[in-house]
């Protein structure tokens, strides 16, 4: 009985933990370097490295095609270079490149006693260019060479990029009174900063339930000018507290400082989410179970894409000298986004183009209203009985007496 419980001893010491995703224990190791005493959680911690992940794979396809358009074997310098002028703009260019160019003047001036340290080590980065070249490389699946300083170079480019949103986001951890950087400030210290706002709107990328940006626009503090009225109705009228749209402003300062929270309630959303799951589900695939998981990552990015579109939806209703958002400036939106949504003005013409003409053949003339009558009564058009014999014979007679009296 004891030789099972040792081999069961042995398999355990033999399982290896788990690795971290990536970069996910470099970004912990940089943000020590901005402040000793603020952390950050797990989940702003996955979702910051998937975003870089991101940023990496994207630069990494531009780098490729750069290659193979210049009918080069090698991944150089330059080609990077040139894939980040395209991407990045601004300061935020001008600071990447000359990152990336410090960490290869570290390495060419590196002397021969360090030959034992890696490229991390000799270009001082925290960010390994093992993994970035794993991205150039397409992970196997490219055949193009790569040099021994590109990697490095835009190692120290995604780290850069990483650090100011870091120190961005330890900056409104600071204001906000609290240690560790949550989501909510990864989404600020973004949205805040232009050319990162820029970035991230370019690769479609945002952080889920990060929120929105508080924002008001200035067309919902104006005034609006009322007829005065006279005295005793005035006086019958009840005194109000607060101005008109008070109250709707103090609500959306509410709702913006509360945006990275959920608002439709769960259990209706898991009853949606799992009815529309049966109408996909086959009987043939077998039990299927869903994650609690599933549900609070669907609703926080189905809450997040109508926001969008109740956003982009309000500035066509400023533009156009209104207040509140109607049903067409929604679907004008999803029609400008190209979402399979026709024009709603070009559909309102063409609704008024056709009740016109059903208004212009009800208004016809008298004689047209009798042919339409006549048409109308079934009785002229009774089927002809089995009795009458003769009645083909006296149509047929009829119609041949016009003919005779033309000749």
């Amino acid at each position: 009985m004891e030789e099972p419980k040792e081999v069961i001893n042995i398999n355990k010491n033999c399982i290896k933990k788990k690795k971290s995703h990536m970069f996910e224990i470099y970004i912990s190791k940089v943000l020590k370097q901005i402040s000793a005493t603020n952390g950050i959680t797990n989940n702003a911690k996955q979702q910051l490295n998937s975003a870089m992940c991101h940023i990496l794979k994207y630069i990494s396809s531009l780098i490729l095609k750069l290659t193979i358009s210049g009918r080069k074997k090698t991944i150089s310098v330059k080609e990077v270079e040139n894939s980040l002028k395209i991407v990045l703009s601004g300061e935020l260019l001008n600071c990447a490149l000359e990152e990336g160019n410090k960490s290869c003047l570290n390495i060419s001036s590196s002397s021969a006693e360090n030959i034992n340290l890696s490229r991390q080590q000799k270009a001082s980065i925290i960010f390994p260019p093992s993994v970035v070249e794993k991205f150039l490389r397409n992970f196997g699946s490219s055949k193009i060479m790569v040099n021994s300083l590109a990697p490095v170079f835009l190692a120290s480019v995604i780290e850069f990029i990483s650090y100011e949103i870091l120190e961005l986001s330890v900056n409104f951890c600071k204001e906000n009174k609290h240690n560790r950087i949550t989501i909510r400030d990864l989404e600020l210290s973004v949205r805040s900063d232009v050319e990162l706002n820029l970035l991230f709107q370019k690769l479609n990328l945002t952080f889920l339930g990060g929120g929105v940006l508080p924002y008001i626009h200035t067309s919902l503090f104006n005034k609006v000018t009322k007829k005065k009225k006279p005295l005793n109705a005035a006086a019958k009228e009840s005194h109000h507290r607060f101005r008109h749209g008070t109250l709707a402003i103090k609500n959306i300062k509410k709702q913006q400082k509360l945006s990275n929270t959920l608002t439709l309630a769960k259990t209706t959303f898991e009853k949606i989410i799992r009815s529309k799951f049966r109408q996909f589900h086959q009987p043939n695939d077998g039990l299927i179970k869903i994650s609690k998981e599933v549900f609070v990552v669907l609703q926080y990015f189905i809450e997040q894409y109508i926001v969008q579109i109740l956003n982009h939806s309000n500035y066509l209703s400023i533009h156009s000298g209104r207040v509140k958002v109607i049903p067409n400036d929604i679907l004008l939106y999803l029609f400008f986004k190209n979402e399979n949504q026709n024009n709603p003005y070009i559909l309102s013409k063409l609704n008024l183009f056709s009740l016109d003409s059903e208004n212009l053949l009800n208004q016809q003339s008298p004689t047209s209203n009798m042919t339409s009558s006549i048409l109308s009564d079934n009785s002229l058009f009774t089927e002809p009985s089995l009795t009458n014999s003769n009645s083909d014979e006296n149509n047929f007679e009829d119609d041949e007496q016009p003919q005779l009296i033309e000749e």
